[in-house]
């Protein structure tokens, strides 16, 4: 091995090639050539046809992406949304948004990598929920989307869920209801005739659950249906004239879960 070569080279001999290496110029015109590249993949994220939030930083909180669809959404309504939606490990949070100024609607999903909001393969994700508001034109027609209901009132068999809270129990055409108010809210399970205690479980795990978490306050009134067989669980409530709901939800104590996050 032949042995290493020290060379030592005086500075200012140093200084005066680098004012006369003829590469000084081409290496300044490759870095002003490397300007508008930053600028074009700026822009390509701001595109309007793709609608897309910048939004992709695998290091994003939950909280961060929530709050980036609450800026996507142009309304006039209050928006109301999850605070935290249930990801399976190693997955992320994305969302599809439409909105307007008297309606908004958004689709979380799961996915395997970062995705933008409103990204071309944000939809390619596993559903977890969707939740949208509509405004109507007056209280009476927000109150018909809702359709409130006084269990006690209707009758049915009494039965003991726990918590001083008595459901009513109601059978037909192959389906069984426990139905219970809390508050402004009706409540109710549903199962088939032939699976009448997993309704009745259903209704008494909802009930425990409801001691320790809060469902949004409805003005004036608020129904829940959840189902044993996880295939129509729905969640709404009016502020006033304004109708939220969620679903798409098919677990009915992760709907329950969510929905008692909203804010």
């Amino acid at each position: 091995m032949k042995p290493l070569m020290r060379i030592f080279i005086p500075t200012f001999t140093i200084i005066l090639l680098s004012a006369c290496s003829p590469n000084s110029d081409a290496e300044n015109a490759t870095n002003d050539n490397k300007l508008p590249a930053v600028e074009v993949e700026s822009d390509a994220t701001q595109d309007p046809t793709a609608h897309e939030s910048n939004q992709t930083n695998p290091e994003m909180t939950q909280a961060e992406v929530i709050e980036a669809i609450k800026t996507d959404l142009k309304t006039n309504l209050t928006k109301l949304l999850p605070s935290e939606l249930p990801l399976q490990n190693e997955k992320y949070l994305t969302a599809t948004t439409t909105s307007d100024e008297s309606h908004y609607e958004v689709v979380f999903y799961e996915s395997n990598e970062p995705t933008a909001i409103n990204h071309e393969t944000s939809a390619d994700g596993q559903i977890i929920a969707r939740l949208h508001a509509q405004k109507y034109e007056s209280k009476q027609e927000a109150d018909e989307q809702i359709a409130f209901e006084n269990f006690s009132e209707l009758g049915g068999q009494p039965i003991d869920l726990g918590y001083g809270i008595t459901g009513y129990q109601d059978a037909g055409a192959g389906s069984m209801w426990t139905s219970w108010n809390e508050g402004r809210w009706a409540i109710a399970t549903h199962t088939r005739t032939t699976d009448g205690e997993k309704g009745e479980e259903l209704a008494k795990e909802a009930t425990e659950f409801l001691e320790t978490h809060t469902l949004p306050i409805p003005k004036p009134n608020g129904f829940a249906h959840i189902d044993v067989y996880q295939s129509n669980n729905r969640i709404a409530w009016q502020n006033e004239n304004v109708v939220y709901m969620l679903d798409e939800v098919k677990d009915p104590m992760i709907a329950l879960e969510i929905v008692t996050s909203i804010e």
